[in-house]
């Protein structure tokens, strides 16, 4: 029920085909996720929504991923965002071929591969500081992080991968084949 309340609200914004980065600020707060503000809760939704834009899939509007996603993944309300564990059920539903990874090192070397990823990770060594889900994508000067920090409207470049994130910190990463139709 609040899903689909939040879905009327959610569906009038159009990002123009864009990735959405800053999830505080701009057009994406202005969404719903659970009870609260896209800008709070929805950075795992938002990575879906970057990583499927980024790997050629077109026509996965953030409002449709939001609405779907909600009652399969919502942690608390929407409290605590999503449950990371479960995000490969959008892509398992959509047909998209995904590999789910619970190490960094794994996730790494498959971005080497793939070219595109998204991961999870723990804000900081404290729990309370939550956790974050960005899209990441492999440049020739080192990575490029889409939504990395909630103000920054622009993707986040950076050289080490250890600017993402550390491996104490990982906790689950996915990467989608490309779409090449």
């Amino acid at each position: 029920m609040l899903e689909r309340k939040n879905y009327s609200i959610n569906s009038l914004i159009d990002f123009g085909g864009e990735t959405i980065n800053g999830q505080g600020v701009g057009k994406i707060s202005l969404c719903r996720y659970g009870f609260f503000s896209a800008g709070y809760n929805a950075c795992e939704m938002i990575a879906i929504y970057n990583l499927l834009l980024r790997s050629g899939y077109e026509g996965h509007a953030f409002a449709d991923i939001c609405l779907e996603m909600y009652p399969k993944t919502w942690a608390f309300w929407g409290i605590f965002g999503s449950n990371v564990y479960t995000l490969y059920l959008y892509f398992k539903n959509h047909g998209i071929p995904y590999r789910r990874y619970y190490k960094l090192e794994s996730f790494q070397a498959a971005l080497e591969r793939t070219g595109c990823g998204m991961l999870s990770f723990w804000n900081a060594d404290n729990p309370l500081k939550g956790i974050h889900t960005v899209c990441v994508e492999k440049t020739a000067d080192g990575y490029r992080v889409y939504n990395k920090r909630n103000r920054l409207t622009t993707p986040f470049d950076c050289k080490s991968f250890s600017e993402i994130t550390i491996p104490r910190r990982f906790l689950s990463g996915y990467t989608i084949a490309k779409n090449n139709t």
